[in-house]
């Protein structure tokens, strides 16, 4: 067949178009599609926000919207498992089948769940994974627990996990026991950053807006090889609210307001967050304000507090798997008084004036960068903590002579001692997956603590004439002290874990060790550092002498841990940990220098690092319609930092010194069971005993037995109840100088409303109470009230209202 030059081109041009339209079919059909939809309550309709949603082994995640609306796009052809998390709702997993370029539409309806079922991702363990994987015995409190509770911090919300007790020197001041231990031989962080500050007097997990906190994570034993030195009896981590990527654009905001009539307080919150998947912002302001506690035994002067916060966030993810993300924190506190702490005379009247804490951090991480390599991620924050405290002590020394008359009358007027406190620290992470069932996570931090601090007493020396008695002069002096030197505490640590994965994902193994290098100095150090009489500075005052010159302290030290978690049958689990933990002794432990006229207390620059092995076997249970976890632990110690009496320098002394050998045991469990319909009974027990086993004598501030027994249903689709007891044992083993403390129980009630549509884009959440119904009046074994008034506060109605935009 002859083809002229004419049907040749035809010819050649019908092919290039037929090869173009094959090579555009080809591309359609595997071009990406996909998927929106929204998350509803099965039971009242309502949207949900803040859905955690991930298509599973695609490492593609979101979040439902203020509407609950949710969107993923560039989703190739395949079978998908697309799972819907939230606090307070079953799981739910849905199948999908992407065949082309698609829209699909994904409508889901949650469950409401009665009990808590683990299914929470945690990451103070360094690396994100569900609470219910993980070996270590851990603590969880999400916000929704915080939105329903009236507690004014930290501590006084952690209170109601088991093996956690509230430690009190006021209302505001007050820190956490775990497990008999607490301050310094507990790390505390705000987002993996640390908090480290003097921890005679708490303050430190008063600091935080509790209100701006998205959850605290709780681990409950020895964790050195994790975070070094101080994660000796645990690790606190508060993660704050902050902003996050979202594949569709948003704009929302929430208003929080509430009160107390226990203290009259009241307080408010807002935060607006915005954003994309390319980049967010979050912003949070609050305040608050609360006048003296009442008491059964009346009101407890010395205990209103002032405080606000303001954080923002912001976040950029210029490449797709590059974010970066800022953080900032500033918290001011004013005005508190402190009723309690035995560092001060009985009737003295002691308040911070200030108290400030304001942190800066910023963070890169890289994900998905090989099939071996996950993640690289690198962090800075820096952090400054001013505590300022002014102790009016009333007293009068007065001098006579021999005869009877009167010579001399010194009166302290106030005692005012500063203290600021930087902390600043890189951190260094590398996330690998080596096969299916190995997970390593090796890194290295360093941090650094710097302190100054001073003390100046203020006195009025009046001199009589011991004839005739009248005034001779009256003398104003101011004294300067230096109760620890200008100091430098420095850590630098390397750490790895690894998690394996065995018998088919029913035998998990947590492997960890670290190795920490500590540098200690400090410099010279006169008291009294200077005098100022009647106005007149003199900086070679009498009696000044060098308490500490200029030194330097090293040391090395080594921690490590084993976990194994087995699934004996589906949801039951059984969990042994074993650990070395160390801490390195503190600037205050070494330089401390404190004159408290009767007394004084004194560090040590050669005291011994803490050392001590960790011990906890655990049994867990995960049904839907019932939950149990229980844990026995033993903890035995050496060289542990004490406080005995001795002389210095001639005088009455405290001195911080290194002592045998000790031992903590014990248990705590919790329970749920949804006995019928959204019918719940919810209970814990925690048991602690604290032995000087060198000396035979009791260790002290060991909580006594006690335990929680509650039951927490619906009268309505909207209408929530919670009714409970919190039960306390007397505890009579105590330590020198200690009081015994009588048992005692105290009964609460909780309402709380379902989210409800207010307005077409507001969803109104109500919540009221009543704490201690009956007032009791009871003394709380780990406070330390001073004067008239040692018990803890009376009946407490609240109020609370959120409202979401």
């Amino acid at each position: 067949m002859h083809i002229n030059q004419t049907e040749r081109i035809l010819l050649n041009m019908f092919r290039y178009v037929f090869l173009i339209l094959v090579l555009a079919a080809n591309i359609s059909f595997s071009q990406p599609a996909s998927l929106k939809g929204k998350v509803f309550d099965l039971n009242t309709g309502v949207t949900i926000s803040e859905v955690s949603i991930s298509i599973q082994n695609t490492g593609l995640t979101s979040k439902s919207g203020s509407a609950g609306e949710y969107y993923f796009e560039k989703l190739l052809p395949g079978n998908y498992k697309v799972e819907f998390v939230h606090p307070g709702y079953r799981t739910t997993t849905a199948d999908i089948i992407i065949t082309g370029k698609i829209t699909l539409t994904l409508d889901v309806k949650l469950e409401a769940s009665e009990i808590e079922t683990g299914e929470i991702t945690v990451t103070s363990t360094r690396y994100a994974n569900m609470l219910k994987d993980i070996p270590l015995p851990m603590d969880v409190v999400d916000e929704h627990q915080i939105l329903r509770s009236p507690a004014n911090t930290v501590s006084d919300i952690l209170n109601s996990k088991p093996g956690l007790s509230l430690m009190r020197e006021g209302i505001w001041s007050t820190d956490i026991s775990i497990r008999g231990l607490s301050r310094s031989n507990i790390v505390t962080l705000v987002d993996g950053n640390r908090i480290e500050t003097a921890t005679d007097l708490s303050a430190r997990l008063s600091l935080i807006d509790l209100n701006d906190v998205e959850r605290i994570e709780v681990i409950k034993g020895g964790s050195s090889s994790l975070y070094g030195t101080g994660a000796f009896g645990g690790v606190i981590n508060i993660i704050t609210k902050g902003g996050e990527f979202n594949n569709l654009k948003y704009f929302k905001g929430s208003l929080l307001s509430g009160l107390n009539t226990v203290n009259t307080g009241a307080f408010g919150r807002l935060m607006l967050n915005t954003g994309s998947q390319f980049w967010f912002a979050k912003f949070s302001g609050s305040m608050r304000n609360a006048k003296n506690t009442e008491t059964p035994q009346g009101e407890l002067p010395n205990s209103q507090f002032s405080d606000n916060n303001i954080s923002g966030s912001l976040g950029f993810r210029p490449l797709k798997n590059h974010t970066f993300r800022f953080d900032y924190q500033r918290f001011y506190a004013r005005d508190v008084g402190i009723p309690g702490s035995s560092l001060f005379p009985n009737t003295a009247k002691v308040t911070y004036p200030e108290e400030k804490r304001e942190m800066y951090s910023g963070e890169y991480r890289l994900t998905e960068i090989s099939h071996v390599l996950k993640n690289i991620s690198a962090k800075y924050f820096y952090q400054t903590i001013l505590r300022y405290v002014e102790n009016l002590p009333y007293q009068t020394a007065l001098q006579k002579t021999s005869s009877g008359k009167l010579k001399q009358k010194v009166t302290v007027d106030k005692i005012v001692p500063v203290a600021n406190h930087y902390t600043n620290g890189i951190q260094i992470q590398t996330d690998w997956k080596f096969g299916r069932f190995n997970n390593v996570i090796a890194g290295a931090d360093l941090w650094q603590r710097s302190l100054t601090s001073d003390r100046e007493k203020f006195q009025t020396i009046y001199k009589y004439d011991t004839t005739s008695g009248a005034l001779l002069s009256t003398t104003s002096q101011i004294t300067g002290e230096k109760p620890l030197p200008v100091a430098e505490y420095r850590s630098f640590g390397g750490y790895v874990q690894d998690e394996i994965k065995l018998l088919d994902n029913r035998l998990k193994i947590n492997l960890g060790a670290r190795m920490d290098k500590i540098d200690v100095n400090n410099s010279n150090t006169p008291n009294p550092a200077y005098t100022i009489i009647n106005g007149v500075l003199n900086l070679n005052p009498v009696g000044q002498k060098l308490i500490w010159t200029a030194t330097e302290v090293n040391g090395v030290s080594w921690s490590s841990n084993l976990g194994a978690m087995y699934t004996v049958i589906k949801d039951i689990d059984v969990t042994i940990n074993f650990a070395r933990s160390f801490r390195s002794p503190s600037i205050e432990e070494r330089y401390q220098y404190i004159d408290l006229g009767s007394y004084i207390r004194v560090g040590n620059p050669n005291l011994n690092p803490e050392q001590g092995l960790f011990a906890d076997l655990g049994l867990r249970i995960w049904k839907q319609k019932y939950r149990f976890s229980g844990n026995i632990f033993l903890n035995s110690f050496r060289d542990l930092v004490v406080e005995t009496p001795g002389t210095y320098d001639g005088r009455q002394a405290f001195i911080k010194t290194n002592v045998g050998k000790a031992s903590l045991y014990g248990y705590d469990l919790d329970f749920m069971y949804n006995f019928y319909r959204t019918m719940v009974v919810y209970g814990s027990l925690a048991f602690v005993r604290g032995e000087d086993t060198e000396n035979n004598l009791n260790l002290p501030q060991m909580p006594p037995l006690n335990g929680r027994l509650g039951l927490r249903g619906q009268v309505t689709p909207y209408l929530i109840f919670d009714i409970s007891s919190h039960m306390f044992n007397g505890q009579d083993k105590v330590a020198a100088g200690e009081l015994p403390t009588p048992g005692y129980a105290t009964f609460n009630l909780g309402l709380s409303s379902s989210r409800l549509d207010f307005f077409k884009y507001v969803k109104c959440q109500l919540f009221a109470g009543v704490e201690n119904i009956l007032d009791k009046s009871y003394r709380n074994h780990l406070a330390s009230n001073r004067g008239s008034i040692t018990v803890e506060p009376g009946r407490n109605f609240y109020f609370k209202l959120n409202l979401d935009f």
